[in-house]
């Protein structure tokens, strides 16, 4: 064995030691994930509510929330045979489906691999991810008392989620100056998530300024990940990375050229009935496969 050989297995050896949870922190961990589920069950099931009737009542066209239906669109899918209370039922079956599937996937992941720290924060992120497309729909200007704790448990989502995709494989920020680009996504994400802010272009979720700087950092992850790949990765991490690649190319390819699509041609983005249950279908297809990468 070579002097170089040598030195590689003794750095992967020490950074799996870096990396593993021993003793009391793993019980610590256990706890803060169980206080997470049952913090967002909690708010899921208590917003359950307001998001059905939402999808039941229709909107005018310049004040329509996500997946929410104009009287126009409520009319043609009368059209097609269907009521507002069966797309009601079809989005909310998404919604728990997704939300089953998170945690179901984030289970396994803590009862394998709780020692892991890189698989912990995954799992974490799994328990937000779940419920995200319940909480986004949460209007800024609800009554509702599970506003703000929709709008924290959407926020701690999209956190996670950027940590996970800045930090994989290996569980470091590499290069070290990508800390800073989740903080400054951190800060930047604030007044998008709290703050009414209307969207670049009438009734076009493509256009909205909190998607745009979400796709943004988007683009600055896969640029990172393609670094760690060609530069840092070892022979197993550059795997792993392959799979994540592999399984999230397609549906992060989609939505970037829905987001172009629709910011270059907005009747293209206009949420017609059609278009939008094909988008909750399209949704769950991308958690499902994202979430079974990930495991």
């Amino acid at each position: 064995m070579s002097v170089q050989q040598a030195s590689t297995k003794t750095r992967q050896r020490s950074h799996a030691l870096d990396t593993r949870l021993q003793g009391r922190w793993i019980v610590l961990a256990r706890g803060l994930w169980i206080t997470l589920v049952t913090l967002t069950l909690t708010i899921f099931f208590a917003s359950l509510p307001m998001y059905l009737a939402q999808l039941q009542t229709p909107c005018t066209e310049i004040a329509c929330e996500y997946q929410q239906l104009t009287h126009a669109q409520a009319e043609t899918l009368k059209g097609m045979g269907l009521s507002l209370g069966e797309y009601a039922a079809f989005t909310i079956a998404i919604a728990l489906a997704s939300v089953m599937v998170s945690l179901v996937v984030s289970t396994l992941i803590i009862w394998r691999r709780s020692y892991d720290r890189m698989a912990l924060i995954v799992a974490l992120m799994l328990v937000t991810l779940g419920p995200i497309i319940e909480v986004v729909n949460v209007p800024v200007s609800s009554p509702s008392p599970w506003r703000v704790p929709n709008e924290c448990l959407s926020f701690l989502a999209q956190a996670l989620l950027v940590l996970v995709f800045l930090l994989f494989p290996s569980g470091r920020f590499v290069p070290r100056w990508t800390r800073f680009t989740l903080v400054v996504f951190l800060a930047v994400q604030v007044p998008f998530t709290f703050l009414p802010v209307a969207p670049l272009l009438p009734n076009t979720p493509e256009s909205d300024p909190g998607w745009l700087v979400a796709i943004s950092e988007l683009a600055i992850i896969a640029g990172v990940q393609l670094y760690r790949y060609r530069w840092v990765s070892s022979p197993r991490e550059r795997q792993q990375t392959k799979w994540v690649v592999f399984g999230l190319a397609v549906p992060v390819t989609v939505s970037v050229l829905a987001t172009a699509l629709g910011l270059f041609f907005p009747v293209l983005a206009e949420r017609s009935s059609l278009y939008l249950l094909a988008l909750n279908a399209h949704e769950l297809r991308n958690e499902v496969v994202e979430e079974l990468i990930l495991i």
